[in-house]
């Protein structure tokens, strides 16, 4: 394990990669279903596994994404299409107190002033996904994929004196990264007045894969897709 800063150059990387994007799908066709798509969204997570003994069972999170057409209906208003797609999601989760006072069991010495702990997870992942549109305000779409998972765990406490600082401070924050598995699907509707912008809800299923095989992901996002 080791200490959780790379996760940062990750989500830069994500989204310049995300702004690239977007100003090219903006110069193409203005159509319900485009060549290619960008989006972004609000997330409530889910822990499931033995990450789920660990943390409370509601968490928030971010979502970021985008990708390409590789075979399209002549129409792409209607019918079957198939994109190849990124995905970015970061989900942060409270430590429940069962799991914070089994760590500081484990290790008393550093961790004896422990207040409070949270887990951070970061996926990025690449996902062929199927899309099916049945007008131009509406359509469903499921994908599937890999990519990579970090896993980082922060522990807060009450600092030891106020002469020097105050408040809650920084203990110690550990990570792993492995492989991920999702899988998910979702829906999308396309009023009128939104001139090729969509609302979307889809749920997603995460799974770490080697170091991070205890752990499993349900988020839950809404947002908006181009």
């Amino acid at each position: 394990m080791a200490h959780e800063k790379p996760y940062r150059c990750a989500a830069v990387a994500v989204a310049m990669l995300m702004s690239l994007m977007a100003i090219h799908c903006l110069a193409q066709e203005p159509l319900r279903d485009h060549s290619c798509t960008v989006d972004a969204a609000g997330v409530f997570a889910l822990p499931h596994g033995k990450d789920g003994q660990n943390f409370d069972k509601l968490g928030w999170g971010v979502q970021a994404g985008g990708g390409f057409a590789v075979v399209r209906n002549d129409n792409p208003d209607h019918g079957n299409s198939w994109y190849i797609t990124g995905n970015f999601i970061y989900e942060k989760f409270k430590a429940n107190a069962a799991a914070l006072n089994a760590a500081k069991a484990a290790n008393p010495t550093q961790l004896a002033n422990t207040t409070s702990a949270h887990g951070g997870f970061t996926t990025v992942t690449l996902d062929p996904t199927f899309r099916r549109a049945f007008s131009r305000q509406y359509g469903m779409y499921m994908s599937g994929g890999f990519g990579w998972l970090r896993r980082g765990i922060g522990f807060n406490g009450a600092s030891p004196g106020t002469l020097l600082q105050s408040g809650s401070i920084s203990l110690d924050r550990l990570a792993s990264n492995s492989g991920v598995f999702d899988l998910g699907g979702g829906m999308e509707f396309g009023p009128q007045k939104m001139s090729g912008f969509m609302l979307f809800a889809e749920a997603r299923v995460y799974h770490g894969v080697a170091i991070n095989n205890a752990s499993t992901l349900v988020p839950i996002s809404v947002g908006i897709r181009w």
